[in-house]
């Protein structure tokens, strides 16, 4: 009856313990107690009660002083959840499955300028009920796939309640309980409107930019082509018998048109560049300049000129063709502006980086070099760094510049007249394969 009777107590206090702490190690301690039966069947229950009293007390106590722990613990977890919700630039928003919000942030109130009580009293899905109306659906619709069980993002104009039209993006995810049953959804808003329309401006900018080169190509060129025809007219009379007089300007004429049309093909060319777009992979450079080097190569022969390439370089992130049109025209224009007095030597190294992001890359020439009046002006459109003997439009570098932007990359350039220049080139390296 005595062993009944404490094995009994003994369960009592471990499902107490287990009701105020549910800590384990509170358990494991009772159960080994209850485990320890042999001890029971002592003669005496006083006895046993004097040696177990004193052990329970401990394990209450232990027991308690967990329960504080992990009230403690808890209560820290609160606070660091009071203080992300309560500082996070996003709407925070818990709702049921139809929309409506159970609990949302207090950063809510300034994103949408409704309050926290107006939210709540709204009956019908607040987002989708101040959503502008052709973007309706796609709340509706990230609504039924979130009950489905899968995560939905969608960007939506909203109606702010001072009346502006706010961009949205919206992720919604559902949360699920113990037995995988969904009880809540969680939503994450953010306002993404700068964003936008920055993207809406970029985008207008490059209509224009269309717009711009559709009329210089068909606008411009026809006029280029009348004044080129008429002066092979005028070729084909004899000029010579005329009197000297007319020969200087048509000369000039024909020069000025050769060189108008220099110009218009050096913009069509800048604004292919600015609005290309191609897809960055993996590209091996030891292949790029391989191509360059074959292509250049009868150039180089005939120049008594010296192309050295590394035999190590690393792959980059890139369009294999954008790289072919940046690193041919470093070497074009190196046999360009070559200096007459000394052999050409064109060197191509890779070069460490701050990165290891980055791949960099060297072009040294021991051409003319450039004016330093002038190095700052190389990457500007139309500005040229030689004579205007020598054949060029002045956007080669332009392009260049705006090909390594648009990949990642940078480039700088350092060169003294009369000695040689080097171009610095930073590009995205490549993960490994």
């Amino acid at each position: 009856m005595g062993e009944r009777v404490t094995t009994v107590l003994l369960c009592i206090i471990a499902l107490l313990t287990a009701i105020i702490g549910g800590q384990s190690y509170a358990l494991r301690r009772i159960r080994g107690m209850i485990r320890d039966r042999s001890a029971l069947a002592s003669p005496s229950l006083s006895d046993t009660l004097t040696s177990r009293i004193p052990l329970i007390g401990t394990v209450i106590n232990e027991t308690m002083s967990d329960v504080g722990t992990l009230i403690q613990s808890e209560s820290d977890h609160r606070t660091r959840y009071k203080i992300l919700t309560d500082n996070a630039a996003a709407a925070v928003m818990l709702h049921e499955a139809d929309g409506m919000i159970n609990w949302c942030s207090p950063f809510t109130e300034v994103l949408t300028g409704f309050s926290i009580s107006e939210i709540y009293k709204n009956r019908e899905n607040f987002l989708r009920a101040n959503a502008h109306e052709e973007d309706k659906s796609l709340i509706e619709r990230a609504l039924a796939i979130v009950s489905t069980g899968e995560p939905f993002q969608c960007r939506y104009r909203f109606y702010h309640k001072s009346g502006m039209t706010l961009w949205f993006e919206t992720r919604t995810v559902p949360i699920f309980d113990s037995d995988s049953n969904q009880y809540v959804a969680l939503s994450i808003t953010l306002d993404v409107t700068a964003s936008v329309i920055s993207q809406m401006q970029i985008e207008e900018r490059n209509r224009d930019l269309h717009e711009f080169t559709y009329m210089i190509s068909h606008d411009l060129k026809g006029p280029i082509f009348t004044i080129k025809g008429m002066l092979c007219i005028l070729q084909e009379e004899n000029l010579e018998s005329h009197a000297p007089a007319y020969q200087e300007p048509v000369e000039y004429i024909s020069k000025a048109t050769t060189r108008l049309e220099q110009l218009v093909e050096g913009v069509l060319e800048l604004a292919r560049v600015s609005s290309s777009e191609k897809a960055l992979e993996r590209v091996e450079m030891r292949d790029v300049l391989s191509d360059i080097a074959s292509d250049y190569k009868r150039q180089f022969q005939d120049t008594t000129a010296l192309l050295e390439i590394a035999s190590e370089l690393p792959a980059v992130l890139g369009s294999r063709t954008h790289l072919y049109q940046i690193f041919g025209n470093l070497v074009g224009n190196a046999l360009k502006y070559r200096s007459p007095d000394r052999p050409l030597v064109v060197t191509i190294t890779p070069h460490l980086t701050a990165s290891r992001r980055k791949a960099g890359f060297t072009v040294t020439d021991t051409g003319r070099g450039i004016p330093s009046d002038k190095v700052d002006l190389i990457f500007k459109p139309f500005n040229r760094a030689g004579e205007d003997a020598i054949e060029g439009t002045g956007v080669g570098l332009a392009c260049v510049k705006k090909l390594i932007e648009k990949s990642g990359g940078a480039i700088a350039v350092e060169s003294i007249e009369g000695v040689g220049t080097t171009f610095t080139i930073e590009l995205r390296r490549a993960p490994d394969e």
